[in-house]
This record gives structure tokens, C-alpha cells and sequence, in this order.
């Protein structure tokens, strides 16, 4: 775990992140389930998520949300590290100007009346703890991948 006075900044954003996602797939699934008149299982939903086409927009906020928790796990979260998370996470969520397919499918679900807007709220909150980054998409993702790195790099000196 890291000894960074930025990790319980960093582990507030990941709960508030969480919180909201979770709240994303709650609203798909009521709406899944209303659109076929039944309750999908949770092995039906999973699948459905996992194949529809409809549903493809939702892996970039899972390849965020995997990297935020790569980011968490580091020994030492610096302040680069927060800025470019808070620079992604402003992008994809709080943005919402941007016409790019998640930005779109995001902003419809979170003005379709759901119970997004208290949990975007709160993660709006919680990334202004966070120091600001001017970054660039391609930046921010090649900072991502040196999360990666370093984490296993951390990783492979605690097995030795």
C-alpha cells in the first residue's frame, strides 16, 4: 500500500468512482429488464453486457476504473499520478461536452432522471482534492500504461 499522503485522496475518488459505476450498470439492467418484461439473471445481464453491441461504450469506464485501482495499489502515488487521474476521470464523466461514443451514451443516461446525479456529484467533489492536469487523451493514456509498468515493476521486486 502506499505511504503517499495522496493515497487516501486517491482511494476517496476510487469509492466515489465505484459508487457511480455501480449506479451505471443498476440503471442499464432496470432499463435491460423493463425493455424485455422480466428480471434478467445476474449470468444473463453479465453476458448481455459482455456481447450486445449496445453495451460497448461501458468498457472504457472499466478500463478506467481497472486502472484507477492500478493506481490505488502503488507503494507510492505521486502527484502526476492524481493529476492525470483526475484530468481521465474529468474527460469521460464530468465533461460532458465532448460527442465521443461514451461521452454520448454517459450524458443521455445521466439526464434520463436516474439516480446518477447525487454520485456524480460526488465524484465531482472528490476530484477537486485532487491537483489539476491540463493533459491530452493520449497523455493521460500513456500515463495509464506507466501505471501498469510500475506496478508490476512493484510487483516483481516483492516476489524476489
Amino acid at each position: 500500500m502506499s505511504k503517499s499522503p495522496q493515497h487516501s485522496q486517491a482511494l476517496q475518488v476510487r469509492h466515489a468512482l465505484w459508487d457511480l459505476q455501480k449506479e451505471v450498470l443498476n440503471s442499464l439492467k432496470a432499463e435491460f429488464d423493463q425493455e424485455n418484461g422480466y428480471q434478467a439473471a445476474p449470468t444473463e445481464w453479465f453476458q448481455v453486457l459482455m456481447t450486445a453491441d449496445r453495451y460497448t461504450w461501458l468498457r472504457e469506464l472499466t478500463t478506467l476504473m481497472a486502472d484507477i485501482d492500478i493506481m490505488t495499489e502503488l507503494e507510492f502515488i505521486t502527484e502526476q499520478h492524481l493529476g492525470t487521474a483526475r484530468s481521465e476521470i474529468e474527460r469521460m464523466l464530468i465533461d460532458l461536452n465532448s460527442d465521443d461514443a461514451f461521452n454520448k451514451q454517459f450524458r443521455e443516461l445521466l439526464m434520463s432522471g436516474t439516480a446518477l446525479l447525487p454520485l456524480h456529484s460526488q465524484l465531482r467533489a472528490s476530484l477537486q482534492n485532487l491537483p489539476k492536469s491540463e493533459m491530452s487523451k493520449d497523455q493521460t493514456l500513456a500515463e495509464r500504461k506507466n501505471w501498469h509498468e510500475e506496478h508490476r515493476h512493484q510487483a516483481k521486486k516483492r516476489r524476489n
